[in-house]
Protein backbone atom coordinates (compact mmCIF):
# COMPACT_ATOMS: atom_id res chain seq x y z
CA UNK A 1 0.00 0.00 0.00
CA UNK A 2 1.25 3.64 -0.98
CA UNK A 3 2.63 5.58 2.31
CA UNK A 4 0.34 8.32 2.94
CA UNK A 5 1.05 12.11 3.75
CA UNK A 6 0.78 11.23 7.33
CA UNK A 7 2.53 8.18 6.97
CA UNK A 8 5.23 10.01 5.67
CA UNK A 9 4.90 12.44 8.02
CA UNK A 10 5.40 10.32 10.96
CA UNK A 11 8.38 9.01 9.50
CA UNK A 12 9.88 11.75 9.47
CA UNK A 13 8.90 12.35 13.49
CA UNK A 14 10.21 9.45 14.49
CA UNK A 15 13.46 9.94 12.97
CA UNK A 16 13.56 12.83 14.26
CA UNK A 17 12.32 12.89 17.37
CA UNK A 18 14.72 9.91 18.78
CA UNK A 19 13.97 8.40 21.95
CA UNK A 20 16.90 5.66 23.61
CA UNK A 21 16.55 3.59 26.38
CA UNK A 22 17.00 5.78 29.62
CA UNK A 23 19.68 5.06 32.49
CA UNK A 24 19.28 7.21 35.78
CA UNK A 25 22.09 10.42 34.81
CA UNK A 26 23.40 13.20 36.85
CA UNK A 27 21.54 15.63 34.67
CA UNK A 28 18.73 16.27 32.73
CA UNK A 29 19.13 19.39 29.94
CA UNK A 30 15.49 20.91 28.99
CA UNK A 31 15.62 22.93 26.47
CA UNK A 32 13.93 25.81 25.11
CA UNK A 33 11.86 24.77 22.15
CA UNK A 34 9.83 21.99 23.73
CA UNK A 35 6.44 22.35 24.13
CA UNK A 36 4.82 22.28 28.04
CA UNK A 37 4.30 18.65 27.81
CA UNK A 38 7.97 18.25 27.72
CA UNK A 39 7.99 20.10 30.85
CA UNK A 40 5.47 17.60 32.32
CA UNK A 41 8.05 14.57 31.18
CA UNK A 42 11.03 16.02 32.34
CA UNK A 43 9.61 16.66 35.88
CA UNK A 44 8.47 13.33 36.02
CA UNK A 45 11.68 12.04 35.11
CA UNK A 46 13.35 14.38 37.97
CA UNK A 47 10.69 12.80 40.81
CA UNK A 48 10.86 9.24 39.21
CA UNK A 49 14.97 9.59 39.89
CA UNK A 50 15.65 9.24 36.33
CA UNK A 51 17.56 12.76 36.52
CA UNK A 52 19.09 13.94 40.00
CA UNK A 53 19.71 17.89 38.23
CA UNK A 54 17.89 19.93 36.04
CA UNK A 55 19.13 22.54 34.02
CA UNK A 56 16.77 24.77 31.31
CA UNK A 57 18.20 26.04 28.73
CA UNK A 58 16.73 28.92 26.53
CA UNK A 59 16.85 32.83 26.24
CA UNK A 60 14.04 34.73 23.93
CA UNK A 61 13.99 33.26 20.53
CA UNK A 62 11.31 32.47 17.94
CA UNK A 63 9.60 29.93 19.65
CA UNK A 64 8.96 32.21 23.11
CA UNK A 65 5.64 33.98 22.33
CA UNK A 66 4.25 30.46 20.89
CA UNK A 67 5.40 28.83 24.82
CA UNK A 68 4.12 31.76 26.66
CA UNK A 69 0.89 31.56 24.96
CA UNK A 70 0.67 27.82 26.26
CA UNK A 71 0.75 28.52 29.98
CA UNK A 72 -1.06 31.89 30.28
CA UNK A 73 -0.91 31.39 33.85
CA UNK A 74 2.77 31.59 34.30
CA UNK A 75 5.56 34.20 33.20
CA UNK A 76 9.15 34.88 32.52
CA UNK A 77 11.51 37.04 30.99
CA UNK A 78 13.43 33.91 29.02
CA UNK A 79 12.04 30.15 28.27
CA UNK A 80 13.80 29.10 30.78
CA UNK A 81 12.55 31.68 33.43
CA UNK A 82 9.18 30.24 31.70
CA UNK A 83 9.57 26.80 32.37
CA UNK A 84 10.98 27.12 35.81
CA UNK A 85 8.19 29.07 36.71
CA UNK A 86 5.43 26.19 35.31
CA UNK A 87 7.32 23.58 36.74
CA UNK A 88 7.41 25.34 40.26
CA UNK A 89 3.97 25.82 39.85
CA UNK A 90 2.64 22.86 38.63
CA UNK A 91 5.07 20.09 40.19
CA UNK A 92 6.54 21.75 43.03
CA UNK A 93 10.04 21.27 41.59
CA UNK A 94 12.20 24.72 42.24
CA UNK A 95 16.08 23.30 42.49
CA UNK A 96 17.23 23.95 38.74
CA UNK A 97 19.89 25.38 36.93
CA UNK A 98 19.16 28.32 34.75
CA UNK A 99 20.51 29.11 31.07
CA UNK A 100 18.43 32.73 29.89
CA UNK A 101 21.01 33.36 27.20
CA UNK A 102 21.17 31.25 24.33
CA UNK A 103 18.22 31.28 21.40
CA UNK A 104 19.21 28.83 19.11
CA UNK A 105 20.48 25.20 19.25
CA UNK A 106 24.20 25.75 18.53
CA UNK A 107 24.28 28.17 21.58
CA UNK A 108 22.03 26.61 23.24
CA UNK A 109 24.54 23.42 23.80
CA UNK A 110 27.70 25.95 24.52
CA UNK A 111 26.06 27.65 27.38
CA UNK A 112 24.43 24.91 28.81
CA UNK A 113 28.04 23.77 28.75
CA UNK A 114 29.02 27.30 29.95
CA UNK A 115 26.62 27.23 33.21
CA UNK A 116 27.57 23.78 33.98
CA UNK A 117 31.21 24.41 34.17
CA UNK A 118 30.21 27.93 36.42
CA UNK A 119 28.51 25.76 38.43
CA UNK A 120 32.09 23.73 39.06
CA UNK A 121 29.94 20.55 37.66
CA UNK A 122 30.48 18.03 34.80
CA UNK A 123 27.95 15.30 34.72
CA UNK A 124 29.32 11.86 33.79
CA UNK A 125 25.78 11.14 32.47
CA UNK A 126 23.32 13.53 30.73
CA UNK A 127 19.60 13.22 28.98
CA UNK A 128 18.87 15.93 26.00
CA UNK A 129 15.38 16.55 26.25
CA UNK A 130 13.88 18.98 23.09
CA UNK A 131 11.21 18.88 20.81
CA UNK A 132 10.30 16.10 18.21
CA UNK A 133 11.26 18.02 15.46
CA UNK A 134 14.55 18.65 17.22
CA UNK A 135 16.29 16.27 19.14
CA UNK A 136 18.31 14.68 16.64
CA UNK A 137 19.87 17.59 15.48
CA UNK A 138 20.55 19.19 19.34
CA UNK A 139 22.45 15.63 19.72
CA UNK A 140 24.29 16.16 16.65
CA UNK A 141 25.24 19.73 17.72
CA UNK A 142 26.58 18.56 21.46
CA UNK A 143 28.31 15.34 19.63
CA UNK A 144 30.04 18.22 17.63
CA UNK A 145 30.60 20.92 20.20
CA UNK A 146 30.67 19.53 23.82
CA UNK A 147 34.01 19.46 25.71
CA UNK A 148 33.07 19.28 29.39
CA UNK A 149 34.42 15.45 29.70
CA UNK A 150 32.81 12.90 27.96
CA UNK A 151 29.25 11.74 29.80
CA UNK A 152 27.11 9.28 28.67
CA UNK A 153 24.48 11.03 26.81
CA UNK A 154 20.64 9.92 26.76
CA UNK A 155 18.27 11.44 24.24
CA UNK A 156 14.71 11.78 24.73
CA UNK A 157 12.66 13.68 23.11
CA UNK A 158 9.82 15.58 25.04
CA UNK A 159 6.96 14.75 22.45
CA UNK A 160 5.79 11.97 20.46
CA UNK A 161 3.24 13.48 18.09
CA UNK A 162 1.53 11.06 15.25
CA UNK A 163 -0.37 12.25 12.57
CA UNK A 164 -3.53 11.02 11.09
CA UNK A 165 -5.90 11.17 8.07
CA UNK A 166 -9.46 11.94 8.47
CA UNK A 167 -11.90 13.13 6.50
CA UNK A 168 -9.16 14.26 4.26
CA UNK A 169 -7.29 15.93 6.26
CA UNK A 170 -4.25 15.52 8.63
CA UNK A 171 -5.16 15.55 12.07
CA UNK A 172 -2.96 14.87 15.18
CA UNK A 173 -3.76 11.60 16.73
CA UNK A 174 -3.84 12.80 20.25
CA UNK A 175 -2.35 15.96 21.84
CA UNK A 176 -1.03 18.78 19.34
CA UNK A 177 2.23 19.98 19.96
CA UNK A 178 1.61 22.88 17.72
CA UNK A 179 -0.79 24.16 15.01
CA UNK A 180 -0.34 21.33 12.43
CA UNK A 181 0.76 24.13 9.26
CA UNK A 182 3.54 24.54 11.91
CA UNK A 183 4.46 20.56 12.93
CA UNK A 184 4.73 20.03 8.68
CA UNK A 185 7.03 23.24 9.00
CA UNK A 186 9.22 22.15 11.36
CA UNK A 187 9.81 18.43 9.90
CA UNK A 188 10.25 19.57 6.94
CA UNK A 189 12.86 21.80 7.20
CA UNK A 190 15.22 19.37 9.50
CA UNK A 191 16.03 17.36 6.79
CA UNK A 192 17.76 19.79 4.84
CA UNK A 193 19.27 20.95 7.76
CA UNK A 194 20.87 17.50 8.69
CA UNK A 195 21.84 16.35 5.44
CA UNK A 196 25.56 16.99 4.88
CA UNK A 197 24.64 19.54 2.26
CA UNK A 198 23.00 21.67 4.63
CA UNK A 199 24.43 23.71 7.01
CA UNK A 200 26.10 20.79 8.79
CA UNK A 201 29.71 19.52 8.58
CA UNK A 202 30.08 20.30 5.20
CA UNK A 203 28.74 23.38 5.15
CA UNK A 204 28.88 25.28 8.51
CA UNK A 205 30.75 22.92 10.09
CA UNK A 206 27.64 23.25 12.70
CA UNK A 207 26.96 19.66 13.17
CA UNK A 208 28.71 15.96 13.67
CA UNK A 209 27.46 13.49 10.92
CA UNK A 210 24.18 12.27 10.55
CA UNK A 211 23.01 9.21 8.61
CA UNK A 212 20.02 10.16 7.30
CA UNK A 213 18.32 6.40 6.12
CA UNK A 214 16.81 6.09 2.75
CA UNK A 215 13.28 5.22 3.64
CA UNK A 216 13.30 8.77 5.62
CA UNK A 217 14.63 10.65 2.29
CA UNK A 218 12.24 9.55 0.28
CA UNK A 219 9.38 10.40 2.82
CA UNK A 220 10.72 13.86 2.62
CA UNK A 221 11.15 13.86 -1.32
CA UNK A 222 7.09 12.88 -1.49
CA UNK A 223 6.46 14.84 0.70
CA UNK A 224 7.78 18.05 -0.68
CA UNK A 225 5.86 17.88 -3.94
CA UNK A 226 2.66 18.25 -1.41
CA UNK A 227 4.68 20.66 1.27
CA UNK A 228 6.53 23.98 0.88
CA UNK A 229 10.36 22.96 2.42
CA UNK A 230 12.36 25.82 4.77
CA UNK A 231 15.81 26.72 3.57
CA UNK A 232 18.00 26.16 6.48
CA UNK A 233 19.01 29.18 8.66
CA UNK A 234 22.21 30.33 8.90
CA UNK A 235 24.33 28.23 11.24
CA UNK A 236 23.25 27.95 14.57
CA UNK A 237 18.94 28.43 13.29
Amino acid sequence: MPSTPADDLNTLAAFLGRRDELHSSDMLILFGGCPPAGWDLAARFVRDGLAERLLLVGGEGHTTAALRSRVPAYSGATEADLMAAYLAGEHGITDVLLERESTNCGTNITYAESTLRAAGLAPRSIILMQDASMQLRMDAVFRHVWRLGAPRVSNYAGTRPRVAGRDGELVFAGAAPWAMDHWISLLMGEIPRLAPDGYGPAGKNFLAHVDIPDEVLAAHTRLARRFAVREPKPAGG
